[in-house]
């Protein structure tokens, strides 16, 4: 009963598994965290989404001190690979030597987990971010551009709009910067941070 009790604790502290969904939700919430803002479908933003990416840009030209300062930007899909394993095994004997029993026990454990993550991030100027999303867009929709004439013109027609009003936005950005930054060090990008 004892050598049962003492192979069922060297079990017990195997690790729980990771689900996919929990993975996928951590990558999300920490994506979250960090403050990315999207560049595709301007037309489509809120006025609190303008607001951001307005904010982050003014953080990125304070930063660097440059009306078109370079700029990080997630360049395709993001991947995420899991795996993980975790075996354990034991033995145990009883033996006598004289008038005492004597108990031997051997555990084995073994974890193995890894995690990937594949992040593309290419670096542009702020000038050049409208005609990179939409070399993004362009990838992303493929399979839609190789489609009949109807099709492919109205996808491009709307790619093509998406990039001249960020191209726009863009350029009312790098003209009205007055090089005017606070005092304290920004970090342009990462979210925002409360003083509690």
């Amino acid at each position: 009963m004892l050598a049962l009790f003492l192979l069922s604790a060297c079990s017990a502290g195997s690790p729980s598994p990771v689900t996919i969904s929990e993975a996928i939700s951590g990558i999300q919430a920490d994506l979250t965290k960090t403050g990315v803002v999207s560049t595709s479908h301007i037309q489509d933003w809120t006025p609190e989404q303008i607001s951001l990416f307005d904010t982050n840009v003014h953080a990125l030209q304070c930063s660097q001190h440059l009306s078109d300062p370079v700029v990080a930007m997630i360049s395709g899909p993001v991947t995420l690979s899991l795996s993980g394993s975790f075996t354990s095994s034991g033995s145990f004997s009883v033996s006598s030597s004289g008038a005492m029993p004597v108990f031997g026990l051997q555990a084995d454990a073994s974890r193995t987990k890894a995690q990937t993550l594949d992040l593309p991030i290419q670096f542009a100027p702020l000038s050049a971010l409208p005609d990179a999303e939409m070399a993004r867009e362009v990838g992303y929709a493929g399979d839609l551009l190789a489609q009949s004439d109807t099709v492919r013109l109205a996808e491009g027609t709307r790619i093509m709009a998406s990039r001249d009003t960020l191209a726009q936005h863009v350029r009312k950005l790098i003209g009205t910067f007055a090089g005017s930054c606070p005092k304290e060090p920004v970090h342009p990008f990462v979210g925002l941070h409360h003083k509690v």
